[in-house]
Order: structure tokens, then sequence, then C-alpha cells
């Protein structure tokens, strides 16, 4: 299983729903040709640079089906990407720990309440300062809003903590969004990258 990337009191840890096949296979988070993640982090401000840039991805990918990449390198690229991610106070997780599934549409990916119950403890315990969700609208208000009745559908803060957490909602950065979803997305991202400074005492 694709370990997690989260210490104790990063400033945002970023969350889906489950390891997709193509994170599992490569080894990283996010790498699915139609995931924008990597993309928005960047057009957000939330990292100076794309962090796993549209080549980089394309590499790995081409790498692995020729075999042409040896498992020392990949294991070294990684290993730096996950370095900038952690320098940078930014940690990726999902809530459905328990398998790899094809992608987050896939129905036995949906966290159940034990997979929540167990991410809301470790939350907790790792106190990151917001918890940023990349699920689906539909999933995350499936997953909350008996926990906690305030939860909305609506892109960016949410009126409740998770321990002393800020929650965000994102959506999810595989299903391709048109028009005003989408300017709703990438709008939540912006105001994400503007609070990120704040908490830490910095100048947006």
């Amino acid at each position: 299983m694709l370990p997690e990337i989260w210490e104790p009191n990063l400033t945002v840890v970023f969350v889906g729903t489950v390891v997709t096949e193509v994170s599992e296979t490569l080894g990283f988070y996010h790498l699915h040709p139609r995931d924008r993640f990597w993309e928005l982090l960047e057009i957000g401000g939330i990292t100076p640079t794309r962090i796993i840039t549209l080549q980089e991805r394309k590499a790995l990918t081409d790498g692995h089906a020729q075999g042409s990449v040896s498992d020392p390198i990949r294991t070294m690229f990684l290993q730096k990407k996950t370095s900038q991610l952690l320098r940078l106070g930014i940690g990726l997780s999902d809530l459905n720990r328990r398998m790899v599934a094809v992608n987050d549409k896939d129905k036995s990916a949906r966290p159940s309440e034990e997979d929540v119950g167990e991410f809301i403890s470790k939350a907790e315990i790792l106190n990151p300062r917001i918890l940023a969700f990349v699920t689906s609208v539909e999933i995350f208000v499936g997953c909350f809003k008996r926990r906690f009745p305030g939860t909305t559908d609506l892109p960016g803060p949410q009126p409740f903590t998770i321990g002393t957490s800020e929650v965000w909602l994102l959506g999810s950065t595989t299903i391709q969004l048109r028009g005003e979803a989408l300017q709703r997305q990438e709008d939540a991202f912006f105001s994400l990258g503007e609070r990120i400074p704040m908490l830490k005492g910095e100048s947006p």
C-alpha cells in the first residue's frame, strides 16, 4: 500500500478517497493522466512550482511500461518529491486505507464508518492546521454529515473542525469539471493558497 505522507503538525494535509491503482503502481499520489491535483496546487499558489510536472508523470508512466526505470532511480525520485512536500508543510493521505481501487468511483472504494473514525482519530493526534479534502462532494458529505451536521457541499472552508484542524472541501481533482463548477474549484484552491500563509503568520 502506498504510504501516507503525514507527519505531526503539518500545515495542510490533502485527503483523497482511496489509493488508486495508477498511484500504487507508480509509487506516488495523483498520477492519473486526468488528475489536475499538482496543477491546481501551483495555480492556487500552494506550491511555488509544480511538484510533479506532466513530463515527469509521463516519464514515470512510460518508464514503468517499458521497464526502463530501475527501482532505485524511482525510489530516489519519489523520496525527493516527498521531501519537497514536507518542507512546504504538505502531507497526503486517503480516507480509505484498506485497499487499492481502480478509481474513487469504484463502489468498494467508498470509505466506511470505521475508516472515517480512524481517520479522525489520526488527525486529532497528528494535528495539521488544515485538512483539505480532494474527494467528490458526495463522498465528503456522506462521510461527515452525520458526525458534523454543519457539513456543506460548497467548495472552500467548512463550518466545523476536526480536532483543531480547519476542514476544507476542494472536490475531486480527477472529475472533469466545466463552467461554474470548475471556477468554484479553482477559487477554492486560490482561497486555500491565501489562507496558508495567514496560518503561518506570513503575508499572502
